[in-house]
C-alpha cells in the first residue's frame, strides 16, 4: 500500500486514462442547505483538497476548492467494490488527477474519513493519506463518516427537531451519533446493541430524523414521529465540505475505533517475532 502510494507521486505513464465519474464546476452551496457557512481553516481561496472515503463499502475520491464560502466541487469518482479498496484507491486517485490535468503536487491539502467503519477499509484510506501527506509535506484532516451522514439530512430535512445518524455495525450492534436541529451533539459516536437503540433514542427531540445504512434497525413501532431519509452512506461532496472546515490540530488523520479488529491471534498459538541485534547479543551474553 505504501509503496504504490509513492509510486502515484512520480509515475508519467498514467497519463492518457478516462476517469469513470466526472463532475466538473459543480458548486453545493451552503446557503440553499439553509446551514451556517463554515469558516476555511486556512483561508485559503484556491487551496485544491483531495478527499479519500474508503471507510466502508464505497471507494470514493474527490477534488475540491472553497471559494467564497462554499464547496466547489472540481471532480469525483465513487465505485461500490465492497472489498479490495486497497487495489482500488491509488489507481483511482491517479485517474482522477490526470482526467483534471493535475498532479500530486497541485494538491494542498487531504480529507480523509477515520470511522467508524470497516477496519480494514479504515486503514486503507488513512494510510494512502497520510503517506501523500508526508511526501508532498501538506496537511491532511480526518472526517468522521456520520457527521457527512448528519450533514446530508440536515440538508434534506428542514422540520426535525433531531438527527440521528445509524449505521450498521454488523455482529447486532449499530455506530450511532445524534445531533440537534443546531448541530449540537445530542449523542457522541457510540458503538449501540440494536435492542438497545429504541431506548437509547427515547430522548431525543420530536421528530426525530434517521439516515444511514442501519436505520431500519430501529423498530418504527417503538417511535411514531421517525422521518427516515433513505440514504446509507455518505457522498463523497458531503465528506470534502466537511474537509475543508476542519483543521489537522483538532482532527488529525487518525482513526475513530469504536470497537475492536474483527481480526484476532488464534489461542495458544505462537507468532515468531524479529528479535533486535542488540537484544539477540544481550541475550547471548547471559547464556
Amino acid at each position: 500500500m505504501f509503496r504504490k502510494c509513492a509510486r502515484l507521486l512520480d509515475d508519467p505513464a498514467r497519463n492518457n486514462i478516462y476517469c469513470r465519474v466526472i463532475a466538473p464546476g459543480i458548486f453545493v452551496d451552503n446557503a440553499t442547505r439553509d446551514l451556517a457557512a463554515p469558516q476555511n481553516p486556512s483561508n485559503e481561496q484556491s487551496m485544491v483538497q483531495l478527499s479519500i472515503d474508503t471507510c466502508n463499502a464505497l471507494c470514493a475520491v474527490a477534488l475540491s476548492k472553497w471559494e467564497d464560502g462554499r464547496l466547489l466541487l472540481v471532480a469525483q469518482d465513487t465505485l461500490n467494490p465492497g472489498r479490495g479498496h486497497a487495489e482500488i484507491l491509488t489507481g483511482q486517485i491517479a485517474d482522477l488527477l490526470v482526467s483534471n490535468g493535475l498532479k500530486p503536487a497541485d494538491i494542498d491539502r487531504i480529507a480523509v474519513t477515520k470511522g467508524p467503519g470497516s477496519f480494514t477499509g479504515q486503514r486503507v484510506g488513512l494510510a494512502a493519506a497520510r503517506v501523500l501527506a508526508a511526501t508532498l509535506k501538506i496537511e491532511a484532516v480526518g472526517v468522521d463518516v456520520l457527521d457527512g451522514l448528519l450533514l446530508e439530512a440536515r440538508s434534506h430535512n428542514k422540520t426535525a427537531q433531531s438527527f440521528c445518524a445509524i449505521n450498521d455495525a454488523r455482529r447486532g450492534a449499530a455506530y450511532v451519533k445524534a445531533v440537534d436541529q443546531n448541530g449540537t451533539v445530542l449523542i457522541e459516536d457510540s458503538l449501540i446493541p440494536v435492542e438497545a437503540l429504541g431506548e437509547t433514542l427515547a430522548t431525543l427531540p420530536s421528530p426525530l430524523c434517521l439516515i444511514g445504512s442501519g436505520a431500519e434497525l430501529l423498530d418504527s413501532a417503538e417511535r411514531t414521529d421517525l422521518q427516515i431519509i433513505d440514504i446509507a452512506l455518505p457522498d463523497i461532496a458531503s465528506i470534502a465540505e466537511l474537509g475543508h472546515t476542519l483543521s489537522p490540530e483538532t482532527n488529525p488523520a487518525e482513526p475513530l475505533y469504536l470497537r475492536g479488529a474483527d481480526a484476532k491471534p488464534q489461542s495458544g498459538k505462537h507468532v515468531l517475532r524479529s528479535v533486535p541485534k542488540e537484544q539477540a547479543k544481550a541475550s547471548e551474553v547471559a547464556l
